[in-house]
């Protein structure tokens, strides 16, 4: 399986580190973000390649990176530079340009470079594997006003098929958190093309919902959304 990290976001909200450092690699107790999760991909049987998109501007950083943290892993950094942002914007644009450069069509897995995560990615492929449709990682804050406004929102069903996605409500109806953590199946992936799709992947997951089974993983440990100082904080306190 081949895994895309999404990593050329700019990351507004943590300015100014994100000024000077890209969000993917900003310091958390002494180790880039990105090494975090590139750690708990190479304890993967099942991830043969993985692909990391990055911001240009940074482009020097994420070299060095790669050339400082060493993998067995093949791992090829994709610039979004060519990217044009009048096709799609945000991150299901980028989803949608990696898909049509590398010619991808076998089901792909799909990683936010700004979350920090301790659960093995091999127990939600596996997850993913006994159900055979596009699976989400889903996080239990335990406590909706946590979640309100903030993030997707999903409702389980039996087998933990999701009957519900809502994008960031003011009142949810549950406390499980839509990760940026999909595996997309290869029959899902035509969907990319949907021309309803503004920005955030997010709402891929909200229309296959709607037309598709898809399933949520619910996360055995801890997950961090890196989006602010007080996000970041937190991780740094309590990974």
């Amino acid at each position: 399986m081949k895994v895309l990290v999404l990593g050329s976001g700019t990351g507004t909200r943590l300015y100014p580190i994100t000024k000077i450092t890209p969000k993917t690699l900003v310091d958390i107790k002494g180790k880039p973000l990105l090494a975090y999760i590139l750690e708990k991909l190479e304890k993967s049987n099942t991830i043969s390649e993985i692909y990391i998109t990055y911001n240009h501007h940074f482009e020097d950083q994420f070299h060095k990176f790669i050339e400082h943290f060493k993998y067995t892993k093949k791992i090829e950094l994709i610039s979004d530079k060519d990217k044009k942002e009048s096709e799609m914007p945000g991150s299901i644009g980028t989803i949608n340009y990696f898909m049509k450069l590398k010619k991808i069509n076998e089901d792909l897995l799909v990683l936010a470079g700004d979350s920090i995560f301790n659960f093995e990615i091999d127990d939600f492929i596996n997850f993913y594997k006994k159900h055979n449709e596009t699976s989400v990682a889903v996080y239990d804050f335990k406590d909706k006003k946590k979640v309100a406004g903030k993030y997707g929102i999903v409702e389980l069903g039996k087998n933990q098929k999701i009957i519900n996605f809502t994008e960031k409500p003011k009142k949810p109806k549950t406390s499980l958190a839509a990760t940026l953590c999909y595996i997309l199946s290869n029959y899902d992936l035509h969907h990319l093309d949907k021309k309803a799709f503004r920005e955030n992947a997010g709402e891929l997951i909200a229309h296959l919902v709607k037309n598709e089974d898809v399933y949520g993983y619910l996360i055995k440990g801890k997950w961090f959304d890196i989006g602010t100082h007080e996000d970041l904080e937190m991780a740094r306190k309590e990974f």
